[in-house]
This record gives structure tokens, sequence and C-alpha cells, in this order.
């Protein structure tokens, strides 16, 4: 055979066998992207309210083609409810809808992401700090030590302060004794408050029994599933403290995933922020007409002068915060920025 013929057969074959391995990458890669990720995802809450979290599940599920499917469990089926954390770092579980609270003591910026009294006061508050002002990268990079990807804010509640009496001035406030979460209960203390904490599920027979005064637990639906205006039917406005949820993941398993199924997991996390803030917005207002309706309850707006004593109270309480370790720092100085930003201090 001539040389050029042998040339020309060579070349060819090489130019076929090239195409053949590409095809073959080409379709080891196309066969990759139809991979079918199987996670399982644990939240707080029981059996009944997991319809809280079927729009994420199912923005999945369709924005993927299908390539993502999620199963959702109840607090406590699968592990703790304070163990979830650790469960999605070591692949226990996938997925958690928790809340920082839970797991402050291993992640003290947690304290700042759950939510300090009486800095951000409205859902937009909450949506600016995270999405705009950096807060929800500096979630990230703190909760990447501990091997889980912070997917995002989930802003659930706010807490509002009720009382068998009307509340309007600090005099109004001391006068009563209430029920609050330690960490609120400490904020109290410095203006002069007294609260204690005991179980929710005991706070209606204290204040009808004249034991407390009133309650700072939860917004009006939380409020109305414990009949509390049933024994405090003043409800005062503005709330002192929001109640921030999130989601995470492990970060083992956000890595195993491809680019384009990250950017519909933080997408999803965005859509079910806005499902279960406007779901919750929007019972808290139907909650506080039926009460009013049934229950003469009466929406009371405290002073400025109070709001302003119970914030100055509460920034040595963010400065102690700031002081478990430089994240936390670097969140409550940030936090401080936005708020004097929008006028809550100056």
């Amino acid at each position: 055979m001539k040389l050029w013929k042998k040339v020309f057969v060579v070349t060819v074959s090489v130019v076929l066998l090239s195409c053949l391995v590409v095809l073959n990458f080409g379709s080891q890669a196309a066969a990759a992207d139809q991979k079918v990720y199987k996670f399982r995802m644990q939240v707080l809450f029981g059996p009944s309210q997991l319809v809280q979290y079927q729009p994420f599940v199912d923005y999945v599920d369709k924005a993927s083609g299908g390539r993502i499917k999620i199963d959702l469990y109840a607090g406590g089926q699968l592990v703790p409810t304070d163990q979830m954390l650790s469960a999605c770092a070591e692949g226990t579980i996938d997925l958690a809808g928790g809340a920082g609270g839970y797991w402050s003591n291993l992640i003290p910026l947690a304290n700042v992401e759950a939510g300090m009294p009486f800095a951000l006061r409205t859902l937009t508050d909450v949506n600016t700090f995270f999405y705009q002002k950096g807060f929800l990268e500096l979630c990230r990079k703190a909760y990447a030590e501990h091997g889980i990807y912070y997917l995002g804010p989930q802003m659930v509640d706010f807490a509002f302060i009720q009382a068998k009496k009307p509340v309007k001035t600090l005099d109004d406030l001391k006068k009563l004794k209430f029920r609050a979460v330690p960490n609120t209960s400490k904020l109290l203390g410095k203006s002069g408050i007294s609260a204690v904490y005991i179980p929710a599920e005991e706070v209606y027979m204290a204040i009808s029994t004249g034991t407390l005064d009133g309650v700072i637990y939860g917004g009006a639906m939380s409020n109305s599933t414990m009949s509390y205006q049933e024994v405090a039917p003043y409800y005062m406005v503005p709330p002192i403290n929001i109640a921030n949820q999130n989601l995470i993941m492990g970060m083992k398993q956000w890595n195993s995933l491809p680019k384009d199924l990250q950017a519909v997991l933080d997408l999803a996390t965005q859509y079910e922020n806005l499902y279960i803030q406007t779901l919750n917005w929007d019972l808290e207002f139907l909650s506080r007409v039926k009460m009013i309706k049934e229950n003469n309850l009466k929406i009371v707006q405290m002073d400025d002068s109070l709001i302003n004593t119970l914030t100055d109270s509460a920034k040595e309480f963010w400065a102690e915060v700031g002081k478990k370790d430089a994240y936390s720092k670097q969140g409550i100085d940030m936090l401080m920025n936005y708020i004097k930003e929008v006028g809550y201090i100056k």
C-alpha cells in the first residue's frame, strides 16, 4: 500500500476512534445528568404540619425534572430534633427544616440567625438582612465549618406580648408578670420586668389562677391554638421578636450535586421562605379577626417610649451575643448597621 493511503487509513481510524470516545463520554455525561438523587428530609413540626414543607418538595421535584426526590419526615421520626444538624453532617438524613436555637451552643451565630429581640421587625427586614446585607453568606461560612450547607432562612412567626391588662408604657409592663423563653426573660429583667419560663401548655392555667398576668409565646395563630385569648384578651403590637428557622443540607450531599441542581435547591429555599412567610402572615390577621369576634380580643399599640426603652435594654443583650465568637461579632455588627440604616436605633 502506498504511503499516502496508509496515512489516510490511519488518520481516518484515529478520527473515528476519537469520535467514538467523544460519543461514549457524551453518553456517560448525559446519563450522569439524568441521575436521580433521593434525599431524606426531617423538619421541626409534627405530622399535621408537614404540609407547610410540601411546596419545597414539589418545587424541587418539578424544577429538577424529577432528578431530585425528597421524602419528608416529621420532627423526631428519624432523629431527635436537636440532633438534626449533626445528622445532616453525618449523612443520617440529608436535609432538615430546623432552627438555629437548637444548636446555638455549637454555632453561636445561630443566636443572631434565629432572631434578636427588638432588632428585625418586619418580613422585609428579614429578607433584606439575609439577601441584601450579606448575612446569608456569613451563615453559610459558619455552618460550613460543621459540615453543613446553609440553604437559607425560613421566617415563620413573630412573638407578641399578650396579657390580662393592656400594656402601653413601661410602668404598665412592670406591674405584670409574664411567661417568656429564657433569653427574652433576661432581656425584660434588664428593664425591671418580671418574666419566668414555664412550658407553654401550663400558661393558660397560670394566667387564669393569677400566677401569671401574660405570655410572650408567638403570634396570633400560635397563641390561639393554646386558647390564651380566653384568659389574656389584650394583644400588644408591634412584636418584640421574630421566629426565624432555616433549611440546611449536609455538605457532602450538597457537593454531590451538579451545579444546576444546586441552583434548584437554592431557589426552592427562597420559594419556600416566601410561602411560609405569606402563609403565616395571612394566618396572623385571620386569627386576630377571629379572636376579636369570638373573644373580644383588643389590639393595643405600645408607646414608642416603651419600645425605645426595651430596645436600649436589647442592645446590652446583643453585645453579649456578639462576644461568643468571631462570626457572632460580625453578625451583630451587620445587624447594628442595618437597624441603624432603617432607623430603629440611632
